[in-house]
């Protein structure tokens, strides 16, 4: 299970945000707040999306941001903001509900935690609950 690196304090909820960067910075925050991260990463994932464009969302209402480990993650760890109202994260479209930020020490430690976070995103049915929660106390059951 994902919840056993997602935990309570890691999960938010936002009826909306102003843009895709205000996404990424909100669903950040917790990872900041308990020292995983620091800003550089944070304007590292932004400058990655600006340059590469919405390669981080991996499925249709899915981005899991991320950065090189050396551009400010002291810890291991994942953060998620639930959206209720989807956010576009280019021109196009790409809209997206579920934010993750992914912060990983190197290359392949991480992988663990993208594996559980795969069990949980390829299940439609578990994703539409995550989808529809209104609490962080939903949104644990699931995970």
């Amino acid at each position: 299970m994902i919840n056993s690196v997602l935990e309570r304090d890691m999960i938010q909820i936002a009826s909306e945000v102003d843009s895709w960067e205000d996404a990424i910075k909100k669903a950040a925050e917790p990872l900041i707040k308990k020292n995983y991260i620091n800003q550089h990463y944070v304007q590292a994932m932004i400058k990655s999306v600006k340059k590469l464009g919405p390669y981080i969302v991996i499925a249709p209402g899915i981005a899991i941001a991320h950065a090189r480990p050396e551009e400010g993650v002291m810890k291991m760890g994942i953060s998620l903001l639930k959206i209720d109202h989807c956010i576009p994260f280019s021109d196009n479209g790409h809209h997206v509900s579920l934010v993750f930020v992914l912060a990983a020490l190197d290359s392949t430690s991480h992988l663990n935690i993208l594996s559980k976070l795969a069990e949980v995103l390829s299940d439609d049915e578990r994703m539409s609950q995550i989808k529809n929660a209104s609490s962080v106390d939903q949104i644990l059951q699931v995970v």
